[in-house]
Parts: structure tokens; sequence; C-alpha cells
């Protein structure tokens, strides 16, 4: 006479089961991604600028689908784009910028109060930008990290468009890979924010200067 075959009980078996599945998994090849993260040097003697007594709000920068994205972007030849495909940036490219931005005006230390459209700031006026390009450009066998927008300074009190600039860095990378692009980028960041921070305390102290209608 046979011994019947003792089946496990359902609650026994998932264990088993749930142990298999996570060893599958581990034994999954992964393919590493890499995040890059852009950071500012904070500026020398940036107490001893002048300090203006309103407050701005950054808006996320405007922005193509192509170009609102984490993924790093490359332009082999004009009107094509292309992508790293193991690296992204920290954020989409809009709100990188912004955020770089907001902290360029922070490092200063020439302003009364900065941030962006989520922080609830009471501001005095808004930089509004358009962002064009923000990509690795490749050219003649060179590669350059470029970054191209249009910003424009509103008075929020009148809803007026008190001045706009277009700003563009254009920075050689050493290769084409993604490491040498993300240093390009840190350079060129490393220079138009700066840039974008003086001009729009500029044109923001004057029209603060002027007598209200």
């Amino acid at each position: 006479m046979k011994t019947p075959r003792r089946l496990l009980p359902p609650l026994l078996l998932l264990p088993i089961l749930l142990l298999a599945g996570c060893s599958s998994l581990f034994n999954v090849q992964r393919t590493p991604l890499t995040i890059y993260s852009p950071h500012l040097s904070a500026p020398q003697n940036a107490s001893a600028a002048a300090r203006v007594t309103w407050q701005l709000e950054v808006e996320t920068p405007l922005a193509s689908n192509a170009l609102d994205t984490t993924r790093i972007l490359v332009m082999p030849t004009p009107g094509v784009l292309e992508v790293f495909p193991n690296a992204r940036w920290r954020d989409a490219a809009p709100v990188l910028l912004r955020d770089l931005i907001v902290q360029g005006f922070q490092d200063s230390q020439r302003i009364l109060g900065v941030g962006s459209t989520a922080s609830g700031l009471r501001a005095d006026y808004a930089l509004g930008i358009d962002l064009s390009d923000f990509q690795l450009e490749i050219a003649a066998g060179t590669a350059h990290a470029a970054i191209r927008f249009q910003a424009s300074l509103l008075d929020y009190a009148t809803n007026r468009v008190l001045a706009t600039r277009a700003f563009a860095a254009d920075v050689p990378a050493t290769s084409t890979n993604a490491a040498s692009a993300f240093a390009a980028f840190q350079t060129a960041l490393g220079t138009i924010v700066p840039e974008v921070v003086d001009w729009t305390l500029r044109e923001g102290e004057t029209a603060h200067a002027k007598p209200s209608p």
C-alpha cells in the first residue's frame, strides 16, 4: 500500500515561490545609470555687492516636449536630437535650470527674497524664461554644450514686461561622452546663471526706483 504524498499547505508554498522570484531578480544583469547634478560655485565677495529690497519669483522655464526631459540630449547634426542611453539629469532640464537660477540669486546675497512658483513667495517681480536649447551639439567633429533662452522680467503689480534679453552659453566639450558633456554644461551654467542674476537685479532695481504712475 502506497503512502499518500503529503501536500504543502498553500501558505507554506507562497514563501517558497517568493524566494524563487527574488533569486531570479538578483540574477538579472542591470545596466548602470548615471545621474548628473550640476552645481554652482558660490560667488566671491557676494556680501559686498549692493542689495535690493524687493522679492522675485523665478518661473519654471517654458520648453518644448523634447527639452522637457531628464534625458541628456545630443544634436549630432542640425535638427536631429538623440540621447545618451545611460545618463540622466537629476531633474528635467527646465526645472534644473530654474533651481540653479534660484540658487544663483540666493548665493549672491543681493536680494530680499527669491523662490520658485511653488515657494508661495509674495513676489514683486517674476522672471519668465523661454528655453530653446539645452543640448550637446556636435559640429565639424567638435562637441559643445549649448544653452539658449529668452528671459523676461515682469511686474506683478501692473502685469507688464519690464525688460527682455536673450542669453546664450556655448562651451566646448573635451569629448562626446556623457561625462565630458556634463563638465561642459557645468561650465556653461556657471557662466550663464550669474549673467541672468546680474541682469535681473539691475533691471528690477531700475524699475523699482521709478515712481509709481
